[in-house]
């Protein structure tokens, strides 16, 4: 086997079988629960900001990164390897609480409203708190042996502050898989976001990786909080790596006001309901016995596992297309524009950031709101009696 043939195959074992589909991978935006509320307890509008960014950073490492093998683990990350998930099928569904330490409860919805172009929507809400955090994704992969994965990701997010009347547009870093050549591929984050407060503030944040040549840290990442209504002027920076250490520092004093390790950030994991209970449309039932095959080690059985969704799907396609009929989407309704996106987005310096570029993400994706969505998830017949396999379950013929 040559060296590009057999670095092909590690690519192959690297991104191939994580046992999760895409449509988990928002939950990371609010598992660090407490941190997802506190601008809610903030009185200071910058601080709210710091807080948001601060809830974003931190949320990274979970979203491209397994957990490390504590066993192999040598204490500089090496042992980390990157997630590939399942690509989710048009209507898959993951829903989710977190519960807070005060007993309120935030709640989690996700569905895939476009399969070309892969699109994922997402609301968080905490109607307690009134925080909530609306958003959806597209992605585009590349791949070459030289740069590696580049998975560059089209959409944002908006978090929204009920008791300040606030609300922070978010855009979204690419993504990479670097190190294929040397064998030792880990993911990278690249390129530089922002996050626009409506309260005059404005996060640049530039994510920097090691060189081609070697030089700088992985994961590294520097942000930078400016108020946009004092000429720009700087009030906080945070510097570090993205998967590890950061430190916040207070520029108008220069003074250092924290310095935490990502893993010492607390946790809440999400609760669902148990597999049998879902829905047939919901992630983790969908792909039971998909994950089943992963677990075991048993490729062959994940193979036809998902084939038999993928080519049911591929099969309601087509059912569609000959009817002239659309996939109902059930959380999320599709518009060709978004007011608060573009008043936020003037703030931005970069262009192509203050786009929406609706043909990569076949529309904007909007949360239908609050009150229906409780209703469709009290009722929990999603789709009615059809299954993603193409199948009808019994006894829901009506």
């Amino acid at each position: 086997m040559t060296k590009s043939q057999s670095n092909l195959s590690q690519l192959k074992d690297f991104l191939s079988y994580l046992a999760t589909s895409v449509t988990e991978i928002p939950a990371s935006w609010a598992e660090r629960h407490d941190l997802f509320l506190r601008p809610a307890r903030e009185d200071d509008p910058a601080r709210r900001t710091l807080l948001v960014l601060k809830n974003f950073l931190c949320s990274l490492k979970r979203q491209v990164y397994t957990a490390p093998d504590l066993e192999q683990d040598s204490g500089n990350g090496d042992s980390d390897s990157a997630k590939k998930p399942l690509n989710a099928f048009l209507g898959e569904l993951f829903l989710g609480t977190f519960a807070g330490s005060d007993g309120s409860m935030t709640r989690l919805i996700c569905e895939q409203v476009s399969h070309h172009p892969p699109v994922t929507a997402c609301f968080i809400y905490n109607k307690a708190h009134g925080i909530s955090s609306s958003g959806y994704v597209a992605q585009e992969t590349t791949f070459s042996l030289v740069s590696g994965v580049r998975v560059r990701q089209i959409g944002h997010a908006i978090i929204r502050d009920e008791i300040h009347g606030e609300s922070h547009l978010m855009t979204l870093p690419t993504m990479t898989v670097k190190g294929l050549l040397t064998g030792r591929p880990y993911p990278e984050l690249e390129g530089t976001c922002y996050i626009v407060s409506s309260s005059g503030y404005l996060v640049t944040i530039d994510f920097r990786g090691k060189s081609v040549l070697g030089h700088g840290a992985k994961n590294s990442v520097h942000a930078e909080i400016s108020n946009i209504r004092d000429g720009g002027r700087t009030l906080f920076e945070i510097n570090g790596q993205w998967n590890r250490q950061l430190t916040i520092t207070d520029t108008t004093n220069g003074n250092e006001l924290e310095s935490f390790d990502i893993d010492d950030v607390p946790l809440t994991e999400l609760s669902t309901e148990p597999i049998h209970e879902q829905s047939p449309w919901e992630s983790r039932r969908a792909w039971c016995r998909v994950v089943e095959g992963i677990v075991a080690g048993d490729m062959h059985a994940v193979s036809n596992e998902k084939n038999v969704i993928e080519n049911a799907q591929r099969d309601m396609r087509e059912a569609e297309e000959q009817v002239g009929v659309e996939w109902p989407r059930l959380f999320f309704m599709n518009d060709k524009n978004s007011q608060e996106f573009a008043l936020l987005a003037k703030a931005i310096p970069d262009e192509a950031a203050r786009n929406l570029d609706i043909e990569r993400t076949a529309g904007v994706w909007k949360f239908i709101g609050v009150s229906p969505a409780e209703a469709l998830l009290c009722d929990g017949n999603y789709h009615a009696s059809l299954e993603p396999t193409g199948q009808i379950q019994e006894g829901l013929l009506y």
